[in-house]
């Protein structure tokens, strides 16, 4: 399949009502990102007390948080009032609402951007352009993702069951189908074909795996983070038999179920 990258948003779901009413499944359940993911993002820059970065499609603001945590003040944009009241605050993390397309920040005025399961949301154009505008000279940007492994009998188990789920709601069969090939398009495609130019340069990919374990309630929260899923009635009853199923399957003798991410990063330069 091949995509118009210059109008994503007519792929998918309209991002501003795709998460609407899951913010606490999201902050609760959704999977943190490697420690040495966040080694690599700050390498080689300043001391992370001296960095200012801005978390576009912050969401609750759990990459905001990964940085502040190192000691980077971050600006997390994002435009879902529902994340907003789900997030957890943090003295060094503050919520602006904004879009990709329209960030709220001077320019020139960050060291750092970076977009955390996110970027596939945006206008890849116009987001690039405010992302340069918004770096000081020399800055930095980082996009990553977690992908559930499917090389991981489990993982792949999981993936399986929440895309069936998600098909059985009205509109969603295609567009969560087209997510997932979208992302995977940005891997393989996107990336090397000079969508960069003029804005940035040095871009380079790294691969790290992840593991989260998670009960049965996780797992049922997890699911419901992730917009696509059945959230009320029937089909959410449904896809909760099922998830306990699945948790009998696959738990061990904690009730504990693992599941397996391979977490892609990518950097670049400011131009």
């Amino acid at each position: 399949m091949s995509f118009d990258f210059s109008n994503p948003k007519e792929l998918v779901t309209n991002p501003l009502s795709y998460f609407c009413n899951v913010g606490e499944d999201y902050e609760k359940y959704r999977p943190l990102y490697p420690e040495a993911a966040i080694d690599k993002i700050l390498s080689g820059l300043p001391s992370p007390n001296q960095l200012l970065a801005a978390d576009i499609g912050a969401g609750t603001g759990i990459s905001s948080r990964l940085l502040a945590n190192r000691g980077v003040r971050v600006f997390a944009i994002e435009p879902n009032p529902d994340m907003f009241l789900a997030a957890k605050p943090h003295e060094r993390v503050k919520f602006l609402t904004g879009t990709a397309e329209k960030i709220p920040l001077e320019t020139a005025s960050v060291d750092l951007v970076i977009s955390f399961q996110a970027f596939h949301w945006f206008d890849f154009i116009k987001s690039l352009a405010e992302f340069h505008r918004i770096l000081k000279p020399g800055g930095r940007v980082a996009l990553m993702w977690n992908f559930w492994q499917q090389t991981d009998v489990i993982s792949q188990a999981y993936t399986k069951l929440l895309f069936a789920a998600g098909s059985d709601r009205q509109n969603q069969t295609s567009s969560s189908s087209q997510i997932k090939t979208l992302l995977q398009s940005l891997q393989y495609q996107l990336f090397w074909q000079g969508l960069w130019l003029p804005y940035f340069k040095n871009l380079r990919c790294h691969s790290f795996t992840f593991e989260q374990h998670l009960d049965l309630v996780g797992l049922v929260g997890l699911a419901r983070s992730q917009g696509f899923t059945p959230q009320e009635g029937t089909a959410l009853a449904e896809l909760i038999l099922k998830l306990g199923e699945f948790c009998d399957r696959f738990s061990d003798n904690q009730g504990q179920v693992r599941l397996v991410y391979l977490t892609k990063l990518y950097i670049a330069t400011s131009a």
